[in-house]
């Protein structure tokens, strides 16, 4: 099986890969991105077939209203996981969170640290929708491209679909690879130097949250 067919498994036999289903009903699966890109990435697929060859893009009102209760559900699971493994630092007080109480607020959290869309010209054939913080701390983060595809427009936000045409030559050629790198949390400019930014963006992390103690 091809790369890029690699979700299709998910779709037809969920039971099987248990390990990484968050949830799953008839209509559609709920699980942690294996190549995940910040520390709490979900993908919420539809497993109707026909509907897994569309166009994420092009997704219509009707489907996505059959989705919306999916992306609360993956929402819900990012939130209580990331809130359960780390905590908010006290002693320092910048974007996204300036108090605990914001960091413990499900609609704060969500409104100001996570993202829910798709890749305009995605790597996988199977509809999926990413889930996610915006934290990008994570080992899987390895190169310009994985940066720049959660963050410049190659990455299109849920409320903005469907959208009416996509230049998929633009998006590839000059977009993803030629948009500078720019800090998700200070909005330092990195231009072209990806490895000055995954240090800066550990660094970012590590001012703002620590790990929970057992």
């Amino acid at each position: 099986m091809s790369f890029r067919d690699a979700l299709k498994g998910y779709l037809i036999n969920p039971e099987k890969y248990s390990e990484d289903i968050i949830f799953h009903d008839k209509d559609v699966v709920i699980v942690k991105d294996r190549f995940p890109k910040s520390l709490c990435h979900l993908l919420v697929l539809p497993r109707d077939l026909q509907l897994s060859k569309s166009k994420p893009w092009a997704l219509n009102a009707e489907v996505k209203a059959k989705l919306e209760p999916y992306i609360e559900m993956a929402l819900n699971y990012v939130f209580k996981t990331f809130t359960k493994e780390y905590e908010l630092k006290e002693e320092v007080k910048v974007m996204p969170f300036y108090t605990k109480a914001q960091f413990h607020n499900r609609d704060y959290f969500i409104e100001n640290f996570t993202q829910v869309g798709i890749h305009i010209v995605p790597s996988m054939n199977n509809l999926h929708v990413h889930v996610m913080t915006k934290d990008f701390h994570s080992e899987r983060l390895k190169n310009k491209k994985h940066y720049n595809s959660f963050t410049t427009e190659f990455f299109v936000l849920w409320d903005r679909l469907p959208l009416q045409n996509v230049d998929s030559k633009h998006m590839e050629d000059t977009v993803i690879k030629k948009s500078d790198l720019k800090c998700c949390f200070c909005k330092a400019n990195f231009k072209n130097r990806f490895s000055e930014l995954k240090l800066h963006l550990d660094h970012e992390f590590g001012k703002r949250f620590v790990e929970c103690s057992i």
